[in-house]
């Protein structure tokens, strides 16, 4: 041990002598003096984009975390961009992140917005006056704007038409006198939502109560009315409460803006423009939507054998091969349960925290336990993002997906002009890779109602010290796993950090970092490993037809209006079936505490993540 350490001392003490010698010791290096970087057009050409695997440890939910607001202030500190932005009566944002330490940044939004039309009519023109997106590179490592461009403004117009029904709701909320006072001067138009199928809260459970939002606009500012309505009688509508909201997001980038100093010249011209390939993808194609990178429907690569359906009310149904043999038969994006208002967490599980009456009623404020559909969150499948085999993972892809209110049809117009209060607004992805991992990533946008409840719900009635939780993500994936075999059933197992137990009968499991669940072939070798850390919890049970889940024998979330009324947790369809040498259906709970972030409104991400692994496998 003392020869190897007086070696490699006497290396380096030779090392600082020789260096010396030729000339190059003796220095003081300035930090006006930085070495020279690579030329930025071949550094854009280059980079390419990102997922966890390129990063150790958590730094891809950090990097999500931290870096949108950075990038945006960068942005923000040239005098172009500065001037643009200060306009802007709303905003909306995109982030990506990218290899060569660079940050996809995109902001947009507009001067104005008109409004043409009636409650009566039932129809309301939306103009959003001189929209503008800006779309930037930025160094990650120096805070540095790469490439930079600002395109012309442009009016963007949609329509809003509601029925009866949906007017009706409206109304109950312009009759109450304190929003007839606050819309006095102001414009508006309705966005409803009729959401009552995936919504709780105020004590009334799945299509007992439902939303309605107002935007209203002055001169200077777009606001928001919050309402609830009870409609557990069908035609006969009741108001229950609503929340005026004069800023739903927190730190707006226009307000931002106005607040940052700017740099003494811009750099627009005199850095590169942002390639459409480079740019965010839910804003490339001018502030919207890029499509064109869909694969087909069934394709090869990388050794998966992938199979996909477009969403009807649980995201994209995916079908898997790895090897020429079965992986899983069906996977979808179940339920994205986003809660408001809750109670101190005191160490229970989800399914204690947010039902511990065991009843589809929400223990806080209000909950949706959002669908991936097309019409109603679209636009669902996105793209498909090749990665080469790099940094120490072999080659893969992701399969992203998109969803936020209004996003098919007319293109999400109202979200990407900066009408984003409420809605959700998150990517769902998959990720393959050669060496047969799958990565779940769920990666949250906002802003949803971070700020109503903020300012609005207050503190638990028993309060020690501990703050309601504002808001908290759960995100639902189920599959059913075939582990080289779609004859018979699966083997389950779960390590407790110590030895292999095999459970006899379905379970819902929190897990602890150490722990895995496994599925194998009872005859054969192939098996799906589910490491449970970042506290997972998983849910084991046979497939039943009368439930919500994944396998095509069973109930698609929002098509039988019973069976959705009473979900609310898959821990709740864990009896005492035998699941040894059985079909199971593997529900795999991923959180995103949201209210543990800084500026959770808008300009903050946030990651939620897992990984399969795949044994035994080999052709």
């Amino acid at each position: 041990m003392k020869a190897t350490g007086a070696a490699t001392v006497l290396g380096l003490q030779a090392s600082i002598v020789g260096a010396q010698e030729n000339g190059q010791g003796g220095e003081v290096v300035t930090t006006d003096e930085q070495p020279e970087l690579p030329d930025a057009q071949q550094r854009i050409d280059l980079a390419e984009r990102v997922g966890p695997r390129d990063f150790h440890e958590e730094n891809y939910e950090i990097i999500n975390v931290h870096r949108r607001k950075e990038a945006v202030q960068t942005l923000l500190r040239d005098p172009e961009v500065n001037r643009v932005a200060s306009d802007w009566i709303a905003h909306f944002i995109s982030y990506e992140a990218l290899t060569n330490h660079l940050d996809a940044i995109s902001i947009q939004g507009p001067t104005d917005y008109t409004v043409d039309g009636s409650l009566e009519s039932g129809t309301f023109d939306v103009t959003a006056v001189d929209r503008q997106t800006i779309y930037g590179l930025i160094d990650r490592r120096r805070n540095e704007i790469v490439a930079l461009q600002i395109e012309e403004p442009t009016d963007v117009q949609w329509t809003e038409e509601y029925e009866q029904e949906q007017t009706r709701r409206v109304q109950l909320l312009l009759d109450q006198q304190e929003i007839q006072q606050y819309l006095q001067g102001k414009d508006y138009w309705p966005m409803i939502k009729v959401a009552e199928s995936i919504t709780s809260g105020r004590g009334l459970a799945h299509y007992e109560i439902s939303v309605v939002i107002l935007y209203a606009v002055d001169e200077e500012n777009v606001s928001v009315v919050s309402g609830f309505i009870d409609v557990r009688e069908e035609g006969n509508p009741e108001f229950l409460t609503a929340y005026i909201v004069d800023d739903f997001i927190r730190y707006p980038v226009q307000q931002m803006a106005r607040e940052t100093a700017t740099n003494d010249e811009s750099v627009l011209g005199q850095v590169p423009n942002v390639p459409v390939e480079k740019r965010p993808m839910k804003t490339a194609n001018n502030g919207f939507h890029r499509f064109e990178t869909l694969p087909e429907q069934q394709f090869q690569q990388d050794n998966w054998d992938i199979r996909w359906e477009p969403p009807e009310t649980q995201g994209v149904t995916f079908w898997g091969e790895y090897n020429g043999k079965p992986v899983f038969s069906t996977m979808n994006a179940m339920a994205t349960p986003t809660a408001y208002g809750l109670p101190p967490r005191e160490g229970r599980n989800t399914r204690e925290w947010y039902f511990p009456d065991n009843e589809p009623v929400i223990n806080g404020h209000h909950i949706f336990w959002d669908i991936h559909s097309i019409p109603f969150g679209g636009p669902g499948q996105l793209a498909k993002i090749d990665y080469p085999a790099r940094r120490g993972h072999p080659s893969g892809f992701q399969f992203r997906t998109h969803y936020h209110t209004g996003a098919q049809g007319r293109g999400s117009v109202d979200f990407h002009t900066g009408a984003q209060f409420g809605p959700y607004n998150y990517n769902i992805s998959y990720e393959f890779f050669e060496d047969g991992r799958i990565v779940p990533i769920w990666r949250r946008h906002g802003p949803g109602y971070v700020v109503e409840a903020l300012r609005n719900y207050g503190v638990p009635e028993d309060w020690e010290g501990e703050e309601t939780v504002v808001q908290q993500y759960l995100h639902l994936t189920a599959l059913e796993p075939t582990p080289g075999t779609t004859d018979g059933g699966v083997r389950t197992q779960v390590f407790d950090g110590e030895e292999w137990v095999t459970p006899e009968n379905e379970f819902y499991l929190v897990g602890e970092p150490g722990q895995k669940v496994r599925f194998s072939n009872p005859d054969g070798s192939e098996q799906i490993d589910v490491p449970l850390n970042r506290n997972l919890e998983v849910v084991v049970v046979r497939p039943n037809s009368d439930e919500i889940g994944p396998a095509q024998d069973q109930v698609t979330r929002t098509m039988d209006r019973e069976v959705e009324s009473e979900f609310y947790h898959p821990a709740q369809y864990v009896d005492d079936e035998s699941i040894q040498d059985q079909r199971v259906i593997f529900w795999l709970i991923m959180e995103a505490s949201m209210d543990e972030v800084p500026h959770p409104a808008g300009v903050t991400g946030y990651v939620a993540q897992a990984e399969f692994q795949l044994n035994g496998y080999e052709n």
